[in-house]
């Protein structure tokens, strides 16, 4: 994927990866999308804010104010897809070739410092290594393919599992230049050693069959049985009757769909989201 600044690209031509991969690509056009320089602009500029800015040291937020070069704590900067340019160009152009949308945030950490302990995204994730150096850690997923509603703070990770991640998850080690990805529901947690590091996370926000799900219930919208009212008594009628009646009508409702208009009114919301179109 090529930006106005820089370049991030994933294999071409191949199928997608099901485990973490490292791609390596040029270290200078990735500092091109964002370095430290541009984090010490945003931290100076309030116009120039992300969405979400503040710190975090040992998986934990701190109240310091934000710093470019803080010693000892994370600066996170979330939502630069929609604020700062070269990320808003080449989230675009990632999410029109990977028909998906796509989110970017950065992470700045400094030397033998840790951010966020282990946790699981529930998109697809690009960590894009701008600057310096960072080791990660890696163990398959606890919840397969999560939604936002399977988000690991909701979740959560048992001292069980959290043993069991230390003992058998995967060591990877970032250099400026290195691009690593992460598929959904992998855990993962980092730490940098004696450098800094700077990295890009280009999140990709899947749209799944329960997202096309949603859009064919928001087309049955228009089917007038399903718009008709539950039936009065309804708090001593059989629960189980009516989602019975229910599931019927809605049933209905999918099976007169035509899978051609329907299918471009989905296609319509797919666009809409890739733009980032409410």
């Amino acid at each position: 994927m090529e930006g106005q600044h820089g370049q991030l690209d994933g294999p071409q031509g191949q199928d997608e990866p099901t485990e973490p991969t490292v791609y390596q690509r040029d270290a200078q056009q990735l500092a091109g999308l964002f370095d430290r320089d541009d984090a010490r602009r945003i931290v100076a500029d309030p116009t120039l804010r992300s969405i979400e800015l503040g710190h975090v040291r040992q998986g934990a937020p701190i109240a310091d104010p934000p710093d470019a070069d803080h010693p000892t704590a994370t600066l996170v900067l979330n939502g630069l897809h929609l604020t700062w340019p070269p990320l808003r160009d080449a989230s675009k152009v990632l999410a029109a070739e990977l028909g998906h949308p796509v989110t970017a945030n950065v992470y700045l950490t400094p030397p033998n410092s840790a951010g966020y302990g282990p946790h699981w995204d529930t998109h697809h994730v690009f960590l894009a290594q701008s600057e310096g150096a960072k080791t990660w850690r890696l163990h398959p997923p606890l919840f397969e393919d999560p939604l936002d509603r399977h988000r690991w703070t909701a979740i959560g990770i048992t001292p069980e599992q959290r043993d069991q991640i230390d003992k058998d998850a995967r060591t990877v080690n970032l250099k400026a230049g290195h691009v690593l990805f992460i598929p959904r529901g992998w855990v993962h947690y980092g730490h940098t050693t004696s450098l800094h590091s700077l990295h890009i996370t280009f999140g990709v926000q899947l749209l799944t069959r329960h997202w096309v799900l949603q859009q064919l219930l928001d087309q049955a919208a228009e089917t007038p049985a399903l718009r008709a009212a539950l039936p009065p008594g309804l708090s001593s009628h059989p629960a189980d009757d009516v989602v019975a009646d229910t599931r019927a009508a809605l049933f209905g409702s999918l099976d007169a769909l035509d899978l051609t208009t329907s299918g471009e009114l989905v296609q319509g919301k797919q666009q809409c989201a890739v733009l980032g179109i409410a």
